[in-house]
């Protein structure tokens, strides 16, 4: 029962005139109006306010937090192009350094002289790995023929006039090709090149060595 009822009813001091009761009910508190509910719902909204801005200061934190990161990610990334730019500099430097020589082909063209094929049988005596790379060389050309296959790679080797020169076991003015390293190297790759006797080698050889002078004579014509 409020306090408005109260005095309403309450007859000791005699009945209050409606004036008096409005008096009294304008002097009353707000309290006793609205009821205990009151603030219990403003504590709820106090609680309410403080827990969003408990999360509004967290999403600040977090807002900052994710920006620092995002500095750091950025750093990181164009820090990591710069170690790839300089690895593939490094990398690019020392191919460089370590590519060999490009080496000029040992059967790029016949020797014209005596003095060119007599340089290189000094170079193959001197040089087993130049004997290597002569016999890896004429290994390589394409041929099925033997016979065939020695005359094109003596054609390469030398002229038809530095083989008149020169015959299969050597003359009076001519010198022996048979014992010569040059021939040792394509006897080697012949011999790899059609797994069998080097017979046929021989008897090509002998031949084209023979017919040389008349091949170059018909040249000159």
């Amino acid at each position: 029962m409020d306090n408005y009822t109260e005095m309403y009813l309450d007859g000791s001091d005699g009945e209050k005139t409606p004036s008096e009761l409005n008096d009294d009910r304008e002097n009353m508190p707000l309290s006793d109006y609205l009821g205990p509910n009151r603030n219990s719902r403003k504590n709820e909204n106090n609680g309410e306010i403080d827990m969003l801005k408990k999360i509004l200061s967290n999403t600040v934190e977090i807002m900052q937090s994710l920006k620092g990161l995002t500095s750091r990610i950025e750093k990181l990334e164009e820090d990591n192009k710069k170690m790839h730019c300089r690895q593939l500099t490094e990398l690019s430097m020392t191919q460089k350094l370590i590519k060999p020589k490009k080496e000029s082909p040992i059967l790029k063209s016949p020797c014209n002289s005596v003095e060119e094929f007599e340089k290189l049988e000094d170079n193959l005596m001197k040089s087993p790995e130049l004997n290597e790379k002569l016999e890896d060389a004429i290994f390589k050309h394409e041929g099925t023929d033997p016979s065939k296959f020695v005359r094109s790679m003596w054609r390469k080797i030398l002229s038809d006039n530095v083989a008149s020169q020169y015959s299969w076991k050597g003359t009076a003015k001519k010198k022996a090709i048979d014992i010569m390293a040059v021939t040792n190297a394509f006897r080697g790759a012949y011999n790899r090149k059609f797994l069998g006797s080097d017979k046929e080698f021989g008897r090509a050889t002998v031949k084209w060595f023979q017919t040389a002078k008349e091949r170059h004579s018909k040249k000159k014509k």
